[in-house]
C-alpha cells in the first residue's frame, strides 16, 4: 500500500493568520474608540454652545427687565421726608411709573429667593398709596435663576458698590452680584434723574418742576 501523497506547502498570502486578524482586529477597534472619542467631544461642545447662548440671552433678558424698573423710577417721600426707597442685600423696593396703569404710581420689589439649585430673582408690584404705603402685593413672578447665592449691590456717588442703602438719596445705579465671584457687579442696572411723582404725567398743578423742564 502506497503513502498519501505529500500537502501541497501552503501559500502564504492564501488568508491571514491569527496574529494578522488580531492586529486587524486591534486597528479596528482603535479607529471606532477614537470616531466614538470625536463625536463625544463635538456633543459636549455643542451642548456648552448653546448652553452659553441660552444664559447670554437670560442675562440680556434680565437687564432689560431692571433696567426697565429703573428708567421708570419716580422719587415719591413717606409723610417723614423720608426717601421712599429700600435696598437690602436680598431685595430692592422703589416706587415707579408701572407701564400698564401710567396714572398710579406703583411699588417695585425685586427679590432674590434661595432655591434649590441656587438663586431665583423674583418680581412683585402693588398699588402706591398716600404717604408711602402700599396695597396689596401681587404674586412674586420668577423672572431669573441663578447657580449659587447672589445679591444686590447699590452705586453711591463715590462709585464704590456697597450692599446695603442707607443713605437719604438715592443710589447711582443697583446690580446683581454672585458671591462665587463678589468682586464683579453683574446686570447693572442705572436709575436716572428721577423726578417727583406728581411729574410723571408730564407739566400740571400738583407739579413743583417748572414746565419748561419737560421736552
Amino acid at each position: 500500500m502506497s503513502p498519501p501523497p505529500p500537502s501541497p506547502p501552503c501559500d502564504p498570502e492564501a488568508g491571514f493568520t491569527l496574529i494578522e486578524a488580531l492586529v486587524a482586529l486591534a486597528l479596528g477597534v482603535a479607529v471606532v474608540v477614537v470616531v466614538l472619542s470625536t463625536l463625544h467631544i463635538a456633543t459636549n461642545g455643542a451642548a456648552r454652545a448653546v448652553a452659553a447662548a441660552e444664559q447670554a440671552e437670560s442675562f440680556a433678558r434680565t437687564g432689560a427687565i431692571l433696567a426697565g424698573g429703573a428708567q421708570h423710577g419716580l422719587l415719591v417721600r413717606t409723610a417723614s421726608g423720608a426717601m421712599l426707597f429700600d435696598g437690602q442685600a436680598q431685595s430692592l423696593t422703589f416706587p415707579y411709573t408701572a407701564r400698564f396703569t401710567p396714572n398710579t404710581p406703583s411699588a417695585l420689589r425685586f427679590a432674590l429667593v434661595p432655591a434649590q439649585d441656587g438663586t431665583d430673582l423674583t418680581r412683585a408690584e402693588a398699588v402706591l398709596l398716600a404717604k408711602g404705603a402700599t396695597g396689596p402685593w401681587s404674586a412674586p413672578q420668577p423672572i431669573w435663576h441663578a447657580a449659587g447665592p447672589w445679591e444686590f449691590r447699590y452705586l453711591d456717588a463715590a462709585g464704590a458698590w456697597v450692599r446695603q442703602w442707607s443713605a437719604p438719596d438715592l443710589p447711582r445705579a443697583f446690580g446683581l452680584v454672585s458671591l462665587a465671584a463678589p468682586q464683579a457687579v453683574e446686570l447693572v442696572a442705572a436709575f436716572p434723574d428721577l423726578i417727583e411723582a406728581d411729574c410723571a404725567l408730564g407739566p400740571n398743578p400738583a407739579c413743583r418742576v417748572p414746565a419748561e423742564v419737560f421736552p
